[in-house]
């Protein structure tokens, strides 16, 4: 749309959309799910020689030369899948599981087909556990968890990042990981997210004018361009009253990448309502400088990986040199996340980063002991003296 036009771009969508049908023979199967994403069903390929010939045509059809008008434009296919050989999942659930499936392709983790077989006949076994999160997600059981984010030079906390907990009923810690997994595959993510976004909100606002902290919440990658974000953020500050100016979205840098049109519009929306917008696990992704200078963030997050490493790896401390040099040069605070040990704050605090978050200063802790430490918490001596 940006090169060529949207008359263009709109004439690419039908000739993929023709495309597609010619290879099914059968219009119905094929349906047009958002922006440049198609959903092809393909019925009686529990062969797994024939779902990689049927994959390999679309992605030949549509990754040759689309002709609109005088122009020939090559395409960039990326396909998900997710498959329903034992017939128990729902229309909405198999959307919902292949927009995972291709979110994972376009972050370079695809799956043999192989490995998706196996998997889904291991699904009985993690029917229980899904069973669980969705009853956990009806009876408000789920916990958050804050982490301080604290400013590098004096230790002053500024605001603390709300994360998801939860144990199941036999009292086995789940990691965050996979419930935001089983909410992405089971289209449940939006829910999960809004429950998130109005807890953290409510518990901003019992701590006002008492602890003068913000509050991050993150947003799962599959929901930076759900155009139903900035007003669910919306509503959600005015219905617990609490400043917007207090409120940080953390969202991972390369769900920005993934959809620049709409995800760029979203973060705009919610700039303009005086929410503060963070990149997370900044380095990670593939952006270019070019377009993320218009990202209307404040905060940048150095991925965990680089400060992990960096006292081992010259070239990860030459990245988050970099990494902190960017922030700076475009106005945005940088945090350093993972700061395990002391050694490593120092090393940050020399090279200007503004804000550290890591089990150095805190893990993430349950509400009240969130509240008991930071009553304790003495901050950081000057810079020059000893931590």
């Amino acid at each position: 749309n940006h090169l060529h036009g949207y008359q263009v771009g709109d004439g690419v969508l039908v000739r993929a959309h023709d495309a597609l049908v010619a290879t099914s023979k059968l219009p119905d199967s094929v349906f047009r799910v958002g922006g440049h994403r198609f959903a092809f069903i393909l019925e009686d390929l529990g062969n797994p020689a024939f779902i990689a010939l049927a994959l390999n045509r679309v992605e030949r059809l549509l990754g040759s030369e689309l002709h609109v008008d005088a122009d020939a434009l090559g395409v960039d296919v990326k396909t998900g899948i997710v498959l329903n050989r034992q017939g128990g999942r729902e229309p909405l659930a198999m959307l919902a599981l292949a927009e995972a499936s291709l979110a994972n392709v376009k972050m370079g983790r695809s799956r043999r087909i192989e490995d998706i077989l196996a998997e889904e006949s291991e699904e009985p076994a993690n029917l229980r556990l899904e069973q669980q999160l969705t009853e956990a997600l009806q009876d408000n059981a789920f916990e958050l968890y804050f982490q301080p984010k604290v400013a590098a030079a004096s230790g002053e906390v500024r605001s603390v990042e709300a994360l998801l907990r939860w144990r199941s009923p036999d009292g086995v810690a789940v990691s965050p990981q996979i419930i935001v997994d089983w909410a992405q595959a089971t289209g449940r993510s939006y829910e999960l997210t809004k429950w998130v976004v109005h807890r953290s909100l409510r518990q901003l606002k019992a701590w006002q004018g008492s602890l003068g902290i913000g509050v991050a919440i993150n947003v799962p990658a599959n929901l930076a361009a759900d155009p139903d974000l900035p007003s669910m953020l919306h509503d959600a500050i005015a219905i617990w009253g609490v400043p917007p100016g207090q409120v940080t979205v953390e969202i991972t840098e390369s769900a920005v990448m993934e959809d620049k049109e709409s995800g760029h519009d979203n973060l705009l929306r919610i700039k303009n309502m005086g929410v503060n917008i963070s990149i997370d696990d900044f380095g990670t992704g593939f952006s270019s400088l070019s377009y993320f200078k218009h990202i209307p963030a404040a905060e940048l997050k150095i991925d965990k990986s680089f400060v992990d490493s960096m006292l081992s790896d010259e070239q990860d401390l030459e990245l988050v040199k970099i990494i902190l040099h960017i922030g700076h040069q475009f106005g945005l605070r940088v945090v350093a996340e993972g700061v395990e040990d002391r050694h490593s704050l120092e090393v940050l605090r020399k090279l200007g980063c503004d804000f550290i978050q890591g089990y150095h200063v805190s893990p993430p802790l349950p509400r009240e002991d969130l509240e008991t430490w930071l009553a304790a918490w003495p901050g950081f001596p000057p810079q020059d003296q000893d931590l």
